[in-house]
């Protein structure tokens, strides 16, 4: 197999990622997608051909270790958040939230002797003068 680096102009074929394992198709002649420092192998159509039939039986065999796994990651992942929810209801219940020095320094001044008011506050608003008059009005006819 022949090494080529990103950007490099190659012949069409299939290459592979040797980093991240990913085959890329090139169709016409042209450069490698990526940055130099990737570096792609050519990947002969032959031996993909023979390698298909067996790609395609490991993933039947594992497909039903893929699903266990995968409910066994989402269930764990659960697990460490109720874990971390009650550790931190733990730690809240353990540590006081008061504080015994400032008991007293933010008391609040003693309130002042309330006047005696009997009369209630004149109203300065049009519309409710006019409903007072007109209930007024209403009251001396009947």
């Amino acid at each position: 197999m022949t090494t080529y680096r990103g950007t490099q102009a190659v012949e069409p074929g299939l290459y592979l990622n040797a980093k991240t394992f990913r085959l890329t198709t090139v169709d016409v002649r042209g450069p490698l997608p990526g940055t130099d420092g990737e570096t792609y192998r050519r990947i002969p159509m032959a031996l993909m051909l023979a390698a298909a039939p067996l790609l395609g039986l490991a993933f039947v065999m594992f497909l039903p270790f893929i699903g266990f796994v995968a409910v066994a990651y989402l269930l764990g992942q659960k697990a460490v958040q109720v874990a971390g929810v009650a550790a931190t209801e733990a730690v809240r219940v353990v540590r006081p939230s008061w504080a015994p020095s400032l008991a007293f320094l933010s008391r609040p001044k003693p309130a002042a002797p309330a006047a005696d008011k009997t009369e209630p506050a004149p109203v300065a608003d049009a519309w409710t003068e006019k409903v007072e008059k007109t209930l007024s009005e209403t009251e001396r006819r009947a």
